[in-house]
């Protein structure tokens, strides 16, 4: 035996309270009552005293009822033998069969449908059923149990309990004859049960024997392995059952079953029916523009050509027999197994496990049996498996720290310790969770680091530890900084020493080949960008002549990486490189130190020849225009560096010929980098293009903008004057913009027109946004004979501009005479549009009040000069049920006009206060000029110093550079005679503004700016506040990003969603996932052999990847949401035994509340069968009765439009299980020759839409 193990840490006991006190576990010891325990002890006498009543179901048993040698016993007296041409063996191999401490367990899920399988199939079905019914008593066999005779067991009752009945201590015992027996699981068998079996069979019998009669008993009665309560027995009997327990594991784990059949036999007991009945998906997609009806049909479809031999290739092996590795333990757990629950020792060792473990202040300390269990895990992969993938998932909170104390296994309990799941329980947990997560995160970190300390190559293991937990960052969240994980990578990487940074360099560089591609597969490139570099900005503090190497080497590295990522864009690989708050943030500086700019610059020597690549003739255009995005982000923040002035004349001129040549353009058939209707992070792109217009020359801006200015729609133009900060590039600006009110001839669609008549209004271009209402008409009018509901909102949401545009038009022209304005503004109306919707549709009423609501904002904004006291009564009326922060603003406006006026500075005070307070979760750079000026006038007024200067020091240097907020802070540094500092900030704005003139005396040309300031504060704004609810672009969403994404999902729609319902906001997202599928189909299909000799043909054959990419982007898309697919449980294989049969999904928010279920499978015909089954399911895995319901169908048939046709038909008229009447018929919503869309409603308790989308992937 080993000697028990002491690790001693001041850690420990804080990491175990943590844990182990505030998150919840299931309690092991409740208090039992004393009727309990007399219950437990009289059970314990009768099994320690009764005889098997039926053989033992163990192999020798099986296999001659196998092989039908052996007969087994009925109800009737007669014997039953089997049938069965399956041999012991096959069945134990297939996962059919286990016998975990020598007791049968039947693993078989039987089909919907057998008539149509192999007759070998068909054999083994009937095998495992017969062995099942025998196993729990079904179809008048004999269940196994035990029996005693009555007068004996009176006996052994009576010298125990003296003369209770045996009725009240055994009250479900029956008799038969003069034989007593309790039948299993009439009555729950629990560790109370448990232990006083073992103490009394340690009365009988010596250890060894009573070990083997316990296990025999408990197989039995209790039909699965019950662990034994410890704080119950005495010493001598704690250590026989360990001793006992520990010699069992050796003989029995040491011939169990590898890894891959313990799979199989999860596979079976829950997944056989789809293994042996394949499954085809086929998606379609139809557009109508009527949009009337939505529809779906339901087909299964067993081959039947699946024989005994073929199973062991269907299985989709998620790891091999070394499960301590992280990425085996991701495959298993991504794909949704418990495998804990068919493995029934796992209870029974975890209780024994948690026993041998003692953690007593700062010494922590396990048992011998724990130390030879390690020992024997290492030569055992499924003890492995046990110890390392399932306990830890189980929140086993003192085993995992053990874990953590020892060297081979710290890393095991890192993994588990990081986890999503294990930081979710934690920090929900407490109410200062910050404070506890970074306690928690420190510690932990600490323990590990000093765990690994003394250890030789220690590059490798935490390059694997980094990337596992920068996988969980959810870097494609562009608010990935505010998550745990995210901190706990940091807070890992911060703590490596230098010789650790060099060590995890080498590592990194080194499996840098061999990481790439299944991290491409597997969309997580991204920890590979964000750990490289790290480490490239971490390695220029390492001091030494050799470092300097390495560092370059890491450099040329990260540079080949990257554009190596470019250039398979180019080459139809779909690579990531999608432009993004990410990449953003990442050090470049740190490359363009070593390598500099030119490597870069020569990734676009090719330039031209990018135009072939642009065009929508070429399936990858959407990944070629994502990556010469992601190199314009790339360039705009390498010229933010420190380089050579002649690179950055290069990278400014390249960024501009980038833009001039791919920017935008009206010729048929070519992409363009720029094009609306691409996606959202184009029009951030956009703004941060705008920005960086501001760094380049003027000859060089000359030239851009004569070049483009034709070409560049109304609304990005709008875009680059919001953030030009240079009065002369924004005059020019201006009358490019003024020069095209003829916005009809624009050839805009609805949703640039509607951004250019909000920017319009915002900056009181009153004549261009008349125009883009104009503009909107003819587009409108096509749209109100339609019965779409999204395009009837629309059309409303269009009427509801017109009116604010009239309230507004009228201000503008009664802003002296405040009470004309309201007179007049009364005969303005809102009324619905002639178009069929009713008027209690949610959309139509929300944009009734919103109409409300600006109107009285208007009166509001018309009086905070006049009656200051009455637009403070109607704002905080306002702001009471709209909680927008534009209204916000304007309170704190007129807040601040009445202290003024009566003189009183606490007013002003409050009203900065409440103001401050609501824009706390608005970062400095999303603040607008006005809300930052009026703050900083405040500040000033206030005599708020040391506020104002924290407050400037947050802003931007472009908005430092605006006039609006330069000048009360100027002027609050000139009246506390900071004139030099004033100084400089002016100097810096003349620099950037040469047409102020010459004079640099500095009252005059504050005098000057001071002129030039609007005088009506609030109006700027007005229209983008009337609209904040309604726009549905990540550049107006960026304002209050971190208020929108901590909503609910449903207020996450509601704010971002044009009014939409979350079904139909679902609705788009996965139609727009479905085109994303169709755009890279090419990439997805897998080539095959055609049936005439040497033929090949693409085919859907590796439907895992299709899946894996349709739930990947669908998480990818919805990660700011929180929202994504959970659960995630795909298994069965087609025919040909090359791809998966079936996925299975449910659509979670991040607190786990269920959304939506996704259910997707091929097509290669009109297979009714296939249909009809996977829609006859969903009923069977959602008990919660949840709408919508999405149906994915891959097609890949000649004749896609006649299968829409045929399946739409099909679906109509068939009837689903678990459902009612139908109350519709299908109606198709969408329709191409590539994409079919059709909604339908079932009735289940309520109403539940599907909606079924078939993809032509042909």
């Amino acid at each position: 035996m080993m000697n028990k193990m002491n690790n001693y840490s001041p850690n420990w006991y804080l990491l175990h309270k943590l844990l182990v006190d505030e998150t919840p576990v299931f309690t092991r010891d409740r208090l039992w009552t004393y009727k309990e325990h007399q219950h437990a002890r009289a059970l314990a006498i009768y099994l320690a005293h009764a005889t098997l009543a039926t053989p033992v179901l163990n192999k020798t048993t099986i296999a001659e009822l196998l092989s039908g040698s052996r007969g087994w016993p009925c109800k009737d007296g007669k014997h039953h033998f089997i049938q069965t041409n399956c041999s012991l063996d096959f069945l134990e191999d297939a996962g059919f069969l286990s016998f975990y401490a020598d007791w049968c367990s039947v693993h078989c899920q039987h089909p919907w449908q057998t008539e149509v399988l192999d007759d070998s199939i068909i054999d083994i079905l009937n095998t495992a059923e017969q062995l099942k019914q025998i196993r729990l008593g079904l179809n008048d066999f004999i269940e196994p149990h035990f029996c005693i005779n009555v007068n004996e067991l009176t006996a052994l009752l009576s010298e125990e309990f003296g003369n209770v009945s045996l009725e009240t201590l055994l009250p479900l015992c029956t008799r038969i004859n003069d034989a007593v027996s309790v039948a299993p699981e009439t009555s729950k068998f629990t560790p109370l049960h448990s232990t006083y079996l073992w103490q009394t069979l340690l009365e009988k019998y010596p250890a060894e024997e009573a070990f083997r009669r316990w296990m025999l008993c408990i197989q039995v009665q209790g039909r699965a392995i019950v662990p034994v309560l410890f704080s119950l027995l005495e010493k001598k009997q704690e250590e026989n059952f360990l001793e006992e327990i520990e010699r069992f594991l050796s003989s029995e784990l040491s011939s169990s079953y590898s890894l891959k059949t313990i799979f199989k036999q999860v596979t079976n007991s829950r997944y056989f029916r789809q293994l042996v009945e394949p499954r085809t998906i086929q998606f379609n997609v139809s557009i109508n523009k009527d949009m009337p009806e939505i529809g779906m049909k339901s087909e299964i479809s067993a081959t039947g050509n699946i024989t005994a031999q073929d199973l062991d290739a269907l299985y989709m092996y998620p790891a091999g027999d070394d499960p301590d590795e992280m990425e085996a333990f991701e495959k298993w757990e991504q794909r949704g197994y418990e495998i804990g629950l068919s493995m029934p020792l796992t209870w029974l060792i975890q209780e024994c496990l948690i026993h041998s473990i003692y953690i007593d202040r700062q010494c922590l300390r396990g048992s011998s049996f724990l130390l030879n269990l390690l020992v024997m895990a290492k030569i055992n992969p499924v003890l492995r498996h046990i110890l390392f993938n399932i306990l830890p998932q189980r929140f086993t909170w003192t085993y995992m720290l053990f874990l953590l104390s020892r060297v081979d296994t710290c890393d095991t309990a890192l993994v588990h310790l990081t986890s999503r799941e294990t930081l979710h329980t934690l920090l929900s947990s407490y109410s200062g969770a910050a404070g506890i997560e970074k306690t928690y995160r420190e510690a932990l970190l600490k323990e590990y680091l000093r765990t690994i300390e003394s250890c030789d190559a220690n590059g490798q293991r935490l390059l694997k530890i980094a990337y596992h937990i920068a996988d969980l960052c959810s870097f494609y969240n562009d608010n990935y900084i505010d998550s745990p994980e995210y901190r706990m990578l940091t807070c890992l990487l911060q703590r490596l020493d230098d010789a650790s940074v060099l060590q995890l360099v080498s590592s990194f560089i080194k499996q840098l080949e061999e990481q790439l591609p299944r991290r491409v597969l597997r969309l997580r490139e991204r920890s590979i960008y964000y750990i490289g570099f790290w480490l490239a900005e971490r390695i220029e503090k390492v001091e030494g002549n050799h470092n300097k190497q390495i560092q370059h080497e890491l450099c040329t590295c990260l540079y080949t990486f990257y554009q190596t990522a470019f250039e398979e864009c180019f080459s139809g690989k779909r690579r990531d490189l999608e432009p993004g708050a990410f990449f953003a943030s990442l050090p470049w500086a740190s490359l363009i130190a070593v390598k500099g700019a030119s490597p870069l610059l020569s990734m676009s020597v090719r330039i031209l020849d990018w135009r072939d690549s642009l065009t929508y003739k070429n399936e990858n255009w959407s990944a070629v225009a994502s990556a010469i995005r992601h190199y314009m982000q790339t360039l705009m923040c390498v010229v933010k560096c420190k380089i050579d002035v002649i690179e950055q004349k290069r990278v400014w001129r390249k960024v501009t010929e980038i833009v001039c040549s791919y920017g935008f353009g009206k010729q048929e058939g070519r992409v363009y980098i720029f094009d609306r209707y691409i996606t959202d992070n184009a029009r951030d792109l956009w703004v941060a293009f705008s920005v960086f217009l501001n760094s380049i020359p003027d000859d060089l801006y000359v030239d851009f903008i004569e070049q483009c200015k034709e070409r560049i729609p109304v609304s990005s133009l709008y875009i680059m004057l919001d953030h030009c900060h240079i009065l002369a590039r924004e005059q020019v600006l201006q009358d490019i913009i003024l020069s095209r009110r003829d916005l009809d001839k624009e050839n805009l669609g609805l949703n640039d027109l509607e951004l250019a008549f909000i920017s319009a209004c915002d900056n009181n271009h009153l004549k261009l946004a008349w125009g883009g209402l104009q503009a909107a008409k003819p587009i409108l009018s096509r749209l109100k004979g339609m019965k779409n509901l999204d395009l009837l909102e629309r059309i409303c949401r269009w009427e509801g501009y017109a009116y604010k545009y009239e309230h507004l038009r009228l201000f503008m022209e009664l802003k002296d005479n405040p009470d004309e304005y309201i007179r007049a503004s009364k005969l303005i109306t809102f009324k619905k549009p002639n178009i069929d919707l009713s008027e209690n549709n949610i959309h139509f009423k929300n944009l009734c009040y919103e109409c409300d609501q600006f109107s009285r904002y208007i009166c509001a904004i018309a009086l905070y000069k006049s009656d200051p006291e009455k637009s403070v009564s109607i704002m905080e009326s306002l702001c009471r049920t709209s909680k927008s922060l534009h209204h916000s603003f304007a309170l704190f406006v007129a807040r601040v006009e009445y202290g003024e006026k009566v003189g009183d500075l606490s007013i002003l005070s409050l009203a900065l206060d409440k103001f401050l307070i609501s824009i706390k979760e608005t970062k400095p750079e999303d603040i607008g000029t006005q809300w930052a000026s009026q703050i900083l006038d405040v500040m000033r007024k206030l005599k708020f110093q040391h506020q104002a200067d924290i407050f400037w020091r947050k802003l931007t240097p472009e908005q430092r550079n605006t006039k609006e907020i330069m000048l009360p802070y100027c002027l609050a540094l000139l009246e506390r005679n900071e004139v030099w500092a004033a100084q400089q900030i002016i100097d810096n704005y003349r620099k950037l503004n040469a047409e102020i003139g010459d004079d640099t005396s500095l009252m005059p040309l504050l005098e000057k700016l001071n002129k030039s300031l609007p005088e009506e504060p609030v109006v700027t704004g007005i229209f983008r506040a009337m609209v904040e609810s309604q726009k549905n672009s990540t550049f107006q969403l960026a304002q209050q990003y971190g208020l929108i994404v901590s909503r609910k999902f449903n207020e996450y729609v509601e704010i971002i969603g044009n009014g939409q319902t979350t079904e139909i906001f679902l609705k788009d997202v996965v139609i727009s996932i479905g085109r994303e599928l169709l755009m890279r189909k090419k990439n997805l299909q897998l080539q095959a052999s055609g049936r005439a000799k040497g033929t090949i043909t693409n085919q859907i054959t590796n439907e895992d990847l299709i899946n894996d990419w349709f739930t990947s982007l669908f998480d990818m898309r919805m990660s700011e949401a929180r929202i994504g697919f959970g659960d995630q449980k795909r298994m069965g294989r087609s025919a040909s035994g090359q791809s998966i049969g079936e996925i299975d999904g449910v659509i979670k928010h991040s607190d786990n509340t269920r959304i939506a279920i996704f259910e997707a499978f091929r097509l290669f015909s009109l297979e009714k069968r296939t249909i009809s089954g996977h829609l006859d399911k969903i009923s069977s895995y959602d008990n919660e009765g949840l709408s919508p319901v999405f149906i994915i169908v891959y097609c890949d048939i000649d004749d896609f439009t006649q299968l829409t046709k045929d399946y739409k038909k099909y679906v109509s008229d068939i009837s689903y299980a678990g459902f009612t009447d139908k109350k519709k018929r299908v109606e198709t919503v969408e329709i191409t020759d590539q994409l079919w869309l059709g909604k339908e409603v079932r009735y289940r308790v309520k109403d539940i839409v599907f909606y079924h989308l078939l993809l032509n992937m042909r």
